[in-house]
């Protein structure tokens, strides 16, 4: 990724009230946010369903955070990867496991986070989920926790083209992701 964004974060100085209170209700400045506030309509709408997805998610915080950071890695995601590693060991994800996620085989893994490895491995390469990938996953989960599943990837991809697309930076001192080294 180049050192310089597209778009640089919106400085305290320059936002309007509006955009001030939406960040204000992120709770955050992070560069992400402060970008994105550039357009105050969308990023109203976008905070919403994120947090939903992050902060009210009907997953489990670990197979939350386990389809975030595959999908992040998939998109070589370098801003998601960073900032999703820190909230995954906040859910007591140990580091092998997300090293692994960060992989491309993502062997050293249990079957269950395996078969979410390959879920979000289908949802980025085909758009879709394959019979069996569906049938294991569907066993585990109920009908709203497999939409939120498939959205999930959905937006972390979407995410991760914008986020690459105005070359958001990572905020300075935080890592490259491993599999940049």
């Amino acid at each position: 990724m180049t050192d310089q964004p597209r778009l640089a974060p919106l400085a305290a100085g320059e936002r309007s009230a509006e955009q001030q209170q939406l960040l204000d209700n992120v709770g955050s400045e992070l560069n992400i946010f402060t970008t994105l506030v550039r357009n105050p309509a969308l990023f109203k709408d976008f905070a919403r369903f994120a947090g939903r997805l992050l902060n009210r998610s009907g997953l489990p915080a670990q197979v939350r955070e386990t389809v975030i950071l595959r999908t992040a890695y998939r998109c070589a995601a370098d801003y998601e990867w960073t900032h999703h590693v820190v909230i995954a060991r906040e859910t007591g994800m140990s580091d092998d496991v997300i090293t692994a996620l960060g992989t491309a085989d993502a062997g050293a893994v249990d079957e269950h986070t395996a078969l979410l490895v390959r879920a979000v491995d289908q949802l980025a390469t085909e758009r879709e989920l394959d019979e069996r990938t569906w049938s294991e996953l569907s066993a585990r989960y109920d009908e709203q926790q497999m939409i939120e599943l498939c959205m999930l990837v959905g937006d972390y991809a979407m995410i991760a083209g914008v986020l690459k697309s105005l070359r958001v930076q990572l905020e300075e001192g935080l890592p490259a992701p491993h599999w940049r080294s």
